[in-house]
């Protein structure tokens, strides 16, 4: 006898296993052309996205999903490479900002053709439009109620 109940570990090893694949395809068809890691090419789509292309490495942090110790070393590998730079943010003596280095957007430009490639085989050739919505308002809500489940009470 066991505790594990199938049929409700059945919706999280389906997202599991569409998130591996998924993140398996973007690494490499699209992430090992360039020659980085796929954290890295994370780090530069946000930055890319951003306001103004920066970010304060505190967010980089909260929307990377690492420690800060983690996207410190991951900075300075990009910094030596002169993908992105570090400035002192002028509305926080303690934060720094990244900004993204032209270096950097050039990299975004060549990886952004076979990332697309990969979402619409994988994503929008798959599913209709308002599948895509339901599957998008589905996963924030799990997302939400994993954060909150992750907090102190």
């Amino acid at each position: 006898m066991t505790a594990l109940d199938p049929e409700r570990l059945r919706p999280s090893g389906a997202l599991l296993a569409a998130q591996i694949a998924l993140g398996s395809a973007i690494e490499h068809r699209a992430v090992s052309p360039t020659g980085q890691d796929p954290t890295t090419m994370d780090l530069l789509v946000r930055l890319e996205l951003a306001a103004g292309q920066r970010l304060r490495a505190v967010d980089l942090c909260a929307q990377l999903m690492k420690s800060p110790s983690h996207v410190s070393r991951l900075l300075d590998r990009a910094e030596v490479s002169g993908l992105v730079t570090r400035q002192p943010d002028p509305d926080d003596r303690r934060a720094n900002q990244v900004i993204i280095t032209e270096a950097g957007k050039k990299l975004v430009a060549t990886f952004a053709p076979d990332l697309m490639a990969v979402l619409n085989r994988v994503i929008y050739d798959s599913l209709s439009r308002s599948e895509i919505e339901s599957l998008v308002e589905s996963l924030a809500r799990v997302e939400a109620a994993a954060r909150a489940f992750q907090r102190p009470n």
